[in-house]
């Protein structure tokens, strides 16, 4: 088998940073899937389109975010994503305190929370198997803020005119441009994110009962369309039995998402040489809008629902391939130093296999992907992160890349993918993707779900360093 071309590699690196944020339903996101969609038909394949409509939410710019407190400006990190919308709202600002604001406290005012980076105990989230150390806790974004903002709608109910989160444990440049959470329903109350001296001053300000102004001009768009693509190979020799290679076509920086390539990648594999099980490959919409799609689970999770009978119908989906975050490098925080920036080295790997079997496989085909090799990990009892976890919630053995760096989820700039891992890790997809076509069906192993118990432990032990911190 001969190296993914770096040629190709090179054009969608440089497509992904022209485009830029590619947020559901924008015309950026619309381009890079009409460019997927064009590339399956030009090794001759059919390609399928499931449309949805969804209110769409774009992010302010320019001068259209903005906080002044005591009538002097703020540095703002970033906008809560599907918040809400105003051209200006000004009142005293209100700290609510704890997992549970006491919203109504802050009714006719700003409200203020603060928000911890605080270091998540990632072996209660992330199993590893036998052989793999376990990983080591790490501070992300997107776990605190989602947990921060998980009552938000009481704060529409209780007539709070909007709220800032005050970022604590984080650099304001890793906290620049975050988009997130950007799993919340759309709340209708504007909020936003403050870190570093700006946060400090909001929460000493909140203390005191000063005034604020704050403006998100964030537009709102109704009846907009967005498109998940995807295309079927027909097996030769099984073609009942079907293997899903899944990824997501919307992202906000050129690691989140860059998975087309992946998939593009294997399309014309399985095109050159056909395969014995039906391929298919579904690029998925609204992974950063999942309630447009589905109110559980993520965006693959609506596809599997319209399109049973190529997975449990007529046809069985035997394995699954999830592939999201291709050459990530690593990047990290230090809220004591203040710095925040790349550490020459690659991000290390979260590569999930669901079934022992497909972990033997998979470390086979990883071996020499990533100096060091690579963590062989498996579910949580509480999360399976990533477009992997429709095909763990539904039984289907799979392995899944969704490596997890501080700037996921950022829309700011950055030096962030090694081409040279990303064509390792593309080629071992597609070195693995191989292995699955003509492996005999008891070889897949059976995915074990967790039962109560485990998912309790798990949860004590989350809610353990919630308190420690």
């Amino acid at each position: 088998m001969e190296p993914v071309g770096r040629e190709f590699v090179d054009a969608e690196i440089a497509l992904l940073e022209r485009l830029g944020p590619r947020l559901t339903g924008t015309p950026a996101h619309e381009e890079l899937i009409d460019h997927v969609a064009d590339q399956w038909r030009d090794i001759g394949l059919t390609v399928h389109e499931d449309r949805h409509v969804f209110t769409r939410w774009d992010p302010p710019t320019g001068g259209g975010l903005r906080l002044e407190v005591a009538g002097e400006p703020v540095e703002v990190s970033s906008a809560f994503p599907y918040s809400g919308a105003t051209y200006g709202v000004s009142g005293p600002l209100r700290r609510l305190r704890g997992p549970l604001p006491r919203w109504k406290a802050a009714r006719g005012g700003i409200a203020v929370i603060e928000v911890d980076n605080w270091l998540l105990p990632m072996s209660a989230l992330v199993g590893t198997w036998d052989g793999s150390p376990p990983w080591d806790p790490m501070r992300h974004p997107l776990v605190p803020a989602t947990l921060a903002s998980a009552t938000m709608a009481g704060a529409r109910r209780s007539a709070v005119t909007a709220v800032v989160f005050a970022w604590r444990g984080i650099t304001p440049d890793c906290a620049h441009g975050q988009y997130v959470p950007f799993t919340m329903p759309y709340q209708d109350t504007p909020a936003l994110f403050v870190a570093g001296d700006a946060a400090e001053t909001v929460l000493a300000a909140a203390e005191r009962g000063a005034r604020a102004a704050l403006t998100l001009r964030a537009a709102l768009t109704p009846e907009s369309t967005t498109r998940t693509v995807w295309t079927v190979v027909e097996g030769t020799r099984r073609p009942q039995e079907t293997v899903l290679v899944v990824s997501h076509s919307d992202g906000v920086n050129v690691v989140e998402e860059n998975g087309h390539i992946g998939l593009t990648a294997l399309a014309r594999d399985v095109v050159a040489d056909p395969p014995e099980r039906t391929t298919v490959f579904v690029l998925t919409t609204a992974h950063l809008r999942i309630p447009a799609v589905t109110d559980h689970g993520q965006a693959t999770t609506r596809w599997l629902a319209d399109h049973r009978d190529l997975w449990a119908g007529g046809r069985r989906a035997v394995a699954g391939l999830a592939i999201e975050h291709l050459g990530a490098r690593e990047y990290r925080d230090d809220p004591a130093t203040g710095r925040y920036g790349p550490t020459g080295d690659t991000e290390p790997e979260l590569l999930y296999a669901t079934t022992r079997e497909l972990k033997t496989l998979a470390s086979l085909e990883w071996r020499d992907v990533r100096p060091g090799g690579t963590r062989m990990s498996r579910p949580g009892p509480l999360i399976h992160f990533g477009e992997g976890e429709p095909l763990w919630d539904r039984g289907i053995p799979a392995v899944a890349l969704v490596t997890t760096p501080q700037y996921l989820l950022s829309t700011t700039p950055g030096d962030h993918v090694d081409p040279d891992l990303l064509c390792r890790q593309v080629d071992a997809f597609r070195r693995l993707r191989r292995r699955l076509d003509v492996l005999p069906t008891r070889g897949f192993g059976t995915v074990a779900r967790p039962n109560a118990l485990a998912r309790l432990a798990a949860t004590v032990k989350v809610v353990a360093a919630l308190l420690r911190r």
